[in-house]
């Protein structure tokens, strides 16, 4: 980017524009009185002629002897492939050196055009056109139609559409589209990252902690996903508590389709309830719901009881369970086994496995130790019911 030059353009105006300037006799050490306009239009073109930025005031001062233009109510144009690509405009503007830095002061705003609608905000914004970068260090926030992201520090690169935090970070997001004054659906911790406003790929470094209604809490090492796409990939180890059920997963790299209210994961993990601790590879959590699927070697265990099947479905809120495919239901006292294609039921604390085989084939088998239940009574525990 060529630097900008515009004192020549600041003295054609003098005539047409100036309002304050005179001379005052004096010792020749006295400083010169500023340039004074009523509006101010400054833009700078690329070395290929396309137009890079434009600013515009309509109220100006210009200091000869520091090359400092002061500004108020400044708008401008930022340009991408020579069309406006965001719009900026504050409170006050100070432009250092002919333009080599300019400063941006009260409710700074940076309104993406296209694209995402991002808008970028804070109280300062620190920008240096040469290296075209942006720095937001007063209270700044990147909002979209859904989230709102807020940072310490922020910065913004131009030349890749980067915008670059530095933590500690809070992103908060809604169900649907954002709406103030209404509770986030979540409240995502995390530390520095960034998020690329064409791509929408979001990097962020942990330890994550997101916290969600009904006391649902999640935890990772780190997150990377994609805001387009509505997805966050949350890096291992990940452990989700499901809320006031006290139901909590210990997993491995998780997929959070915060859009749907889904989470995912392909491999091997361990979730535990009050009543049952079940194993799987991968699984499906359904929010809304409160439904959790294990598509693939799902293992359940409670005291004394165990099951296995290919599939199975568990509502930790209803501790309703449905099992699929090869399924093979074991107790230790008494002994007993059940295998069946399909069973239904309901998990308890108290009375173990119920189930209902919905009238398809099922086969038990009762194995008795003689003198056993005299010696060692069983607990007042029925048998699994069908």
């Amino acid at each position: 980017m060529a630097r900008l030059h515009f004192f020549a353009p600041l003295l054609a105006i003098v005539s047409a524009g100036l309002v304050g300037c005179t001379q005052q006799s004096g010792s020749s050490q006295d400083p010169a009185p500023p340039f004074v306009f009523r509006s101010l239009d400054l833009n700078q073109r690329r070395k290929d002629g396309q137009r890079d930025w434009d600013l515009k005031s309509p109220e100006a001062r210009y200091e000869l002897s520091s090359r400092t233009v002061r500004a108020r109510q400044p708008k401008g144009i930022l340009y991408r492939n020579d069309r406006p690509f965001y719009e900026i405009s504050a409170e006050l503007a100070t432009v250092l050196n002919d333009g080599e830095l300019v400063v941006l002061e009260g409710s700074v705003k940076l309104q993406q055009l296209k694209d995402q609608n991002v808008l970028i905000q804070g109280d300062r914004l620190v920008w240096s056109p040469q290296a075209a970068r942006m720095v937001i260090d007063q209270r700044p926030e990147a909002l979209d139609a859904e989230s709102r992201l807020i940072s310490k520090s922020v910065t913004f690169l131009q030349d890749t559409n980067t915008l670059r935090f530095s933590g500690p970070t809070q992103l908060l997001q809604w169900k649907g589209r954002r709406r103030e004054g209404v509770t986030p659906e979540s409240d995502i911790r995390a530390a520095d990252g960034q998020w690329n406003l064409d791509s929408g790929d979001l990097n962020v470094q942990g330890p994550v902690l997101a916290s969600q209604p009904d006391e649902r809490k999640l935890r990772a090492t780190a997150l990377k996903g994609n805001t387009r796409s509505r997805h966050l990939d949350l890096l291992q180890p990940v452990r989700l508590n499901l809320g006031k059920d006290k139901t909590v997963i210990n997993a491995g790299l998780t997929r959070w389709d915060y859009g749907r209210q889904r989470l995912t994961s392909m491999v091997p993990f361990q979730a535990e309830s009050p009543t049952a601790v079940a194993t799987g590879d991968g699984f499906v959590v359904d929010q809304p719901t409160k439904t959790l699927i294990i598509p693939r070697a799902c293992r359940l265990k409670q005291p004394g009881e165990a099951l296995r099947a290919q599939r199975c479905s568990w509502n930790w809120s209803t501790e309703r369970l449905i099992a699929d495919g090869d399924v093979v239901l074991t107790r230790s006292d008494p002994e007993q086994v059940t295998r069946a294609a399909r069973l239904e039921g309901l998990l308890s604390e108290k009375q173990g496995m119920r189930f209902t085989a919905g009238g398809q084939p099922v086969r038990s088998t009762l194995r008795f130790s003689p003198g056993k239940d005299q010696a060692n009574p069983a607990p007042n525990r029925s048998p699994v019911q069908f």
